[in-house]
């Protein structure tokens, strides 16, 4: 006797579901990463952002210009962006990943604002992101 195809797909269905709503709800409700200090962001910016932002957030190395990364160090460009636009881009990224990848896994919105606002809003042309200071 035949199995209908149907008695299968159903149950396996909804295994797989429920699974990927299990892996869902724990990530969404897991507990945040630890928040980060002053220096472990900058640490953070050397290790994931220096590539297309450059040491001192100017986003002049040539793959900056290539990607059009965006100049920390400039007055008039931070002045058109709000704390939040900044965080959401951090952990959000650009272009599906392609431009910028995201760090939501990386940088809790809160280490995210406060790398914003203690390392990429202070950042100075010249001046290299240095964790030890």
């Amino acid at each position: 006797m035949k199995t209908p195809l149907l008695s299968w797909i159903r149950p396996t269905w909804k295994a797989g579901l429920l699974g990927c709503l299990a892996i869902l709800s724990g990530s969404l409700h897991g507990t945040p990463p630890a928040a980060l200090g002053v220096p472990e962001l900058k640490a953070f910016f050397q290790q994931n952002c220096v590539r297309c932002h450059g040491l001192d957030g100017s986003a002049v190395s040539p793959e900056g210009k290539r990607l059009k990364g965006f100049d920390f160090t400039s007055a008039k460009a931070m002045a058109g962006k709000t704390d939040q636009e900044l965080v959401r881009t951090i952990r959000k990224g650009l272009f599906f990943g392609l431009a910028m990848p995201s760090f939501k896994d990386q940088l809790s919105e809160a280490d995210a604002l406060l790398l914003v606002r203690e390392v990429l809003r202070k950042s100075e042309k010249g001046k290299a992101i240095d964790p030890k200071q």
